[in-house]
């Protein structure tokens, strides 16, 4: 909650001083805005710490190979990744930049996880043969 907190208070700030900067300096509120979205992400990477070892427990547990778990996490980061800087480009009017890169993290999310789709194809012949 304190996460949420500080990041939603941190973007409403730079959202307002953004608006004032954009009428005399359009630069230097996307300079702004940049900053403020690196800060944010500093405090949600941190947020991720518990969840991917919390993952990696239940991966051993499981008895499962940590190349399983990998591509579900890269893919998931490629994801947000995507998200965050498409919506920046699309904020400073770059709307064909911002879909080129929601296509290349869409291709490069599903060439990641294609270790995951084969491990489950081999899953599924053995379970056809056996």
């Amino acid at each position: 909650m304190d996460t949420l907190l500080q990041v939603a208070g941190l973007g409403l700030i730079a959202v307002l001083l953004g608006l004032v900067l954009k009428k005399g300096n359009g630069v230097l509120a996307l300079l702004l805005t940049l900053a403020a979205c690196a800060a944010m992400t500093v405090s949600i990477v941190r947020l991720a710490e518990p969840v991917v070892s919390f993952l990696s427990e239940l991966r051993q547990l499981a008895g499962l190979e940590p190349a399983l778990l990998q591509p579900l996490l890269r893919t998931v980061g490629i994801g947000l990744l995507t998200q965050l800087t498409a919506s920046v480009c699309a904020d400073a009017g770059e709307s064909t930049v911002a879909r080129l890169i929601e296509l290349c993290g869409s291709v490069l999310g599903i060439y990641t996880a294609l270790p995951l789709l084969e491990a489950v194809l081999s899953l599924l012949r053995t379970m056809l043969e056996g």
